[in-house]
């Protein structure tokens, strides 16, 4: 049997950045009003403070992306090390 995965791994057909994720109501609910806010705060804001909350947008993002790819690692690792696991049979009596 081919695995699929293990294939377009080595091809470069799959990474993080194809995978795409179901959006909830929740999710588009508050990107709306979060973009909504954005676009109401913005015109408010002279010159200098506006490029002060660019710089903050910016690095309110970075922050959060270095979050979700350790919390991706993470959980990564988490996964391989339960299905290491589960390969030990030490605990099973092999004669029953």
């Amino acid at each position: 049997m081919e695995s699929k995965i293990i294939k377009a791994f080595f091809d470069g057909n799959l990474a993080d950045e194809v995978i795409t994720t179901p959006r909830t109501k929740e999710y588009t609910d508050i990107d709306q009003r979060e973009t909504a806010i954005y676009n109401k705060l913005r015109p408010m804001l002279t010159g200098e403070q506006l490029k002060l909350f660019d710089e903050f947008v910016d690095l309110y993002g970075d922050r959060h992306a270095l979050i979700s790819e350790s919390y991706y690692v993470r959980g990564f690792k988490f996964g391989l090390r339960l299905a290491v696991e589960c390969f030990d049979f030490s605990d099973v009596d092999e004669n029953q």
